[in-house]
């Protein structure tokens, strides 16, 4: 066979490998594309002064709800539930956006349960910088509402997504928030005893996961829980126990 019968034949083949490589290729950059859209998020979108997702359903939740530093709910209820929380935890969002609002609206609105949440950075550097600026909003009296938000527009664990940027936006959308000063407070003495605190509790209870619990008449010692699952349910239950005077 002459070399001018095989031409049709290579030409053909060289055609493939083309095709087949700028397949490849599109697929590649597809890829990269897609992960691109999933690790950035709506956080990138965030800024001061924007709309901010979540923050009319959060504000609703807790308005007329008194608050003192990181305690959400009277004094004297007779219930405490105290949560360990990470705020880059995926599965602390889950709680706080599923089961925590119908424990707000049954239980803590009606004065029979207050809520304490202790923000740990067990994941890495962005929890610790969100985690501090909580505390700095709680001398405010205004954490629970910051806490909301976060949850409500997590990034990916450890992307760096707790710019300062970031923080400004979500602080800023709740109303009697100085953000300056929340922003100022976060490295000082306040923050930074709140922050030891919570650490200090962790190793006490034994904490190596978060979410987890301490549920606990209040005056009495506290006692860890460990509920059957993160749904309202879980806690509602071991809730009237404790109102009846049994044991959670």
């Amino acid at each position: 066979m002459s070399r001018v019968e095989e031409d049709p034949r290579a030409a053909t083949r060289r055609r493939r490998r083309y095709q087949l490589g700028a397949l490849v290729v599109a697929i590649g950059l597809s890829g990269a594309v897609l992960a691109a859209v999933l690790t950035s998020g709506s956080t990138s979108e965030l800024r001061p002064g924007r709309p901010v997702p979540g923050a009319a359903r959060a504000l609703a939740l807790l308005r007329g709800i008194p608050q003192i530093a990181a305690t959400l709910g009277d004094q004297r209820a007779p219930v405490t539930l105290v949560e360990f929380a990470d705020l880059q935890c995926p599965a602390c969002a889950t709680f706080s956006e599923d089961a925590l609002p119908r424990i707000i609206s049954r239980y803590v609105r009606s004065g029979r349960v207050r809520v304490i949440l202790h923000a740990l950075d067990t994941i890495g550097h962005d929890s610790e910088r969100a985690a501090r600026v909580a505390y700095a909003i709680g001398e405010q009296d205004r954490l629970f509402q910051f806490v909301a938000l976060m949850y409500a527009n997590q990034g990916s664990e450890n992307t760096s997504y707790v710019t300062d940027l970031y923080l400004r936006a979500l602080a800023g959308a709740i109303p009697g928030v100085d953000v300056g000063r929340a922003l100022a407070a976060r490295n000082g003495a306040g923050p930074s005893r709140e922050l030891a605190q919570a650490r200090a509790l962790a190793s006490r209870f034994h904490v190596s996961v978060t979410p987890s619990f301490l549920l606990y008449r209040t005056g009495s010692q506290p006692r860890r829980f460990s509920p059957g699952s993160l749904d309202a349910g879980s806690f509602a239950a071991a809730i009237e126990r404790l109102l009846r005077g049994g044991s959670a």
